[in-house]
């Protein structure tokens, strides 16, 4: 398999990069001397170490025997298992690579053969890297039902906008009512006169949750959606961890709205 496979000089560099971020200096050169491999770059960048080793190798065998052997040393399962979440981050990202080769490493510390991609878009919606993230976190269901499609893409800036609005949507769905944002949220989850209802409403303490369920979701609407919607994508520049934090709000949301009653309408 590894001799059929090519890897270019792009790919062998971000597996490098990869690696070097992932791993110390003595850990290399431990795995360097386990698979009987000599490193002699003289580089003391982890990453160039790396890259010259491995171009070293490839173009002295013709084969990427040795990159696959040292990923498989590299990335063993049984090394990630009190960080699993460390190990499906290595994978993914070393997935998006060997996928254009064709070679993908499974959670089994394996290599499958796969179909070739040829885009970035491909990779980004085979990989579903966001996705996938976001389910090892419990994520709720109806978080990744209104932004599935955006989520292969790894459109943050959208992603964050339909889930957003996925909150008012499901209140709309449980009450009747067909106000949106601060409006909505006032109406539905008013203390004297409810439509949705987190508990008794009895006692203070009770109507003060009532009161922060409806500010949280007040909060989010204004921060995530309203920015999403009146300011321009380039100018809201959104990273992957920040994307993760504010879809993990939202989905907490949805299981607090999960947990409240209908009050029957007199």
């Amino acid at each position: 398999m590894a001799e059929q496979n090519k890897l270019s000089s792009a790919q062998i560099e971000n597996i490098s990069k990869l690696f070097g971020g992932l791993l110390s200096g003595s850990k290399i050169s431990k795995i360097f001397k386990d698979i009987n491999v000599t490193d002699n770059s003289g580089e003391s960048t982890k990453w160039r170490r790396l890259d010259f080793v491995f171009n070293f190798y490839l173009n002295r065998d013709k084969s990427i025997d040795t990159i696959i052997k040292f990923i498989t040393e590299a990335l063993s399962p049984v090394s990630f298992v009190n960080n699993i979440d460390e190990f499906k981050s290595a994978q993914t990202e070393l997935n998006k690579t060997l996928i254009f080769s064709g070679l993908e490493y499974g959670t089994d510390g394996e290599f499958k053969k796969i179909t070739n991609a040829t885009t970035i878009s491909e990779v980004q919606r085979r990989t579903k890297d966001l996705e996938n993230k976001l389910k090892q976190r419990g994520v709720h269901y109806r978080v990744l039902k209104y932004c599935n499609e955006e989520l292969l893409k790894e459109n943050y800036f959208h992603s964050i906008l339909e889930a957003t609005k996925s909150l008012c949507e499901f209140i709309r769905e449980q009450t009747g009512l067909t106000e949106d944002g601060s409006e909505l949220i006032d109406k539905a989850f008013s203390t004297k006169n409810p439509y949705l209802a987190l508990n008794t409403l009895q006692t203070d303490s009770e109507k003060n949750q009532q009161v922060g369920l409806a500010m949280m979701l007040k909060g989010i609407n204004s921060m995530a959606r309203n920015v999403t919607a009146h300011t321009p994508k380039i100018k809201w520049i959104i990273e992957e961890s920040e994307a993760i934090d504010i879809l993990m709000t939202i989905s907490f949301l949805h299981k607090n709205l999960d947990n409240c009653r209908v009050v029957p309408r007199k």
